[in-house]
């Protein structure tokens, strides 16, 4: 009798078990919402984190210029960018760029060979001597920012499309970057060991470079956390993504083998790197990008296959004195001039809307 029960015990498990299988890797909670913006030398960081905290956005990631003549000024500027960021329930997500990354490989002389030894010493130096400054505030480091788009084939073309292997980026440029990726690395990872802590070392790709990501792993360098950036036309679905050189493919169940957790850290509609694009709503390529934009964000808030921790838009306030396309992804004009993409991340986020931000969305049968 009771091996009976037991039985039918376990077969009425058994569908239960599949479920959680199923969804293993999928988020625990919702998803957090933020966006990417200026440093606090650049923008008015409180009137930003002021729309930020009534829009239900709660992530702001920024840059850490980290070099002789930035270093004294950077720190400060992160511990006042900090202590506001906290007054707002804000919390930051610096990406780190070590002199390297403007063409300094002795770090102004310090490391005068400029060999790969160098640039691991830079990069572990520069990363230990600010982190450490911030190990009980901020907790995720990006180490650089689309250095995988650093990566050229024979003919200086970007392996969009292509990139899916490590082999793909064993070439002398990505061999110099892995040196100080592995510096930087190995910087928090000594933090951690030195004040038992767990910062997290996040490690940043695009389109279909995921070779990027094993490639970096192979040289030693350690990650927790996947960082990908997605700029998506309208009637582009993730789940059956642009492949480039091989098949589509499931975008999420491709985050989701590597078994880390995953950041969308910069996201918007591709249509914005279109010539035409006008920045007006009501116009065609804009109304697009803001179709495309939903859609984006509608396909990573139901996906169940990678475990998502957050989504930002790239960025908050258009640019103008930049050159086309840069100077126009802004959720916002400016400060005081909203466009509808932040009514649509307001909603995403849980904010309720006001009767005519929610109307902007409703006409777009969003």
């Amino acid at each position: 009798m009771f091996l009976a029960v037991k039985r039918l015990f376990l077969m009425a498990l058994l569908p239960l078990l599949a479920l959680v299988a199923s969804v293993g890797n999928a988020a625990a909670g919702p998803l957090t919402w933020g966006v990417d913006g200026p440093d606090g030398r650049r923008a008015d960081l409180k009137a930003i984190f002021e729309v930020m905290r009534a829009r239900g956005l709660t992530q702001y990631r920024v840059g850490a210029n980290l070099a002789r003549d930035t270093d004294p000024y950077a720190v400060q500027m992160y511990r006042d960018m900090l202590a506001l960021a906290k007054t707002y329930g804000i919390t930051l997500k610096p990406i780190l760029a070590t002199p390297f990354a403007w063409g300094d490989r002795t770090d102004g002389g310090k490391y005068p060979a400029g060999d790969s030894n160098a640039l691991y010493r830079q990069g572990y130096s520069r990363t230990y001597s600010f982190v450490v400054n911030f190990k009980d505030q901020i907790n995720d480091w990006e180490l650089g920012n689309e250095i995988n788009l650093l990566a050229l084939d024979s003919s200086g073309k970007k392996l969009y499309g292509r990139g899916w292997t490590a082999e793909e980026f064993d070439m002398p440029a990505m061999n110099d970057w892995a040196a100080v990726l592995k510096g930087m690395s190995d910087a928090i990872d000594k933090i951690n060991h030195d004040y038992g802590l767990h910062l997290r070392r996040v490690l940043n790709t695009t389109s279909t470079m995921f070779g990027f990501l094993d490639f970096m792993a192979s040289k030693g360098v350690g990650f927790d956390v996947i960082s990908y950036h997605y700029y998506e036309s309208l009637n582009q679905n993730p789940n059956r993504a642009w492949g480039g050189s091989r098949q589509p493919y499931n975008l999420f169940k491709k985050l989701a083998s590597y078994g880390k957790p995953v950041v969308f850290n910069e996201v918007n509609c591709a249509e914005i790197y279109k010539p035409t694009y006008e920045n007006e709503a009501g116009k065609p390529m804009t109304e697009a990008c803001y179709k495309s934009l939903y859609a984006t964000l509608g396909f990573i808030t139901h996906q169940v296959d990678a475990n998502v921790e957050s989504v930002l838009i790239y960025e908050m306030l258009d640019e103008p004195a930049k050159a086309p396309p840069e100077n126009r992804f802004g959720l916002m004009y400016d400060i005081h001039t909203p466009k509808v993409p932040l009514y649509m991340v307001s909603r995403f986020a849980g904010k309720a809307l006001a009767p005519h931000e929610a109307e902007e969305l409703s006409k777009r049968g969003m």
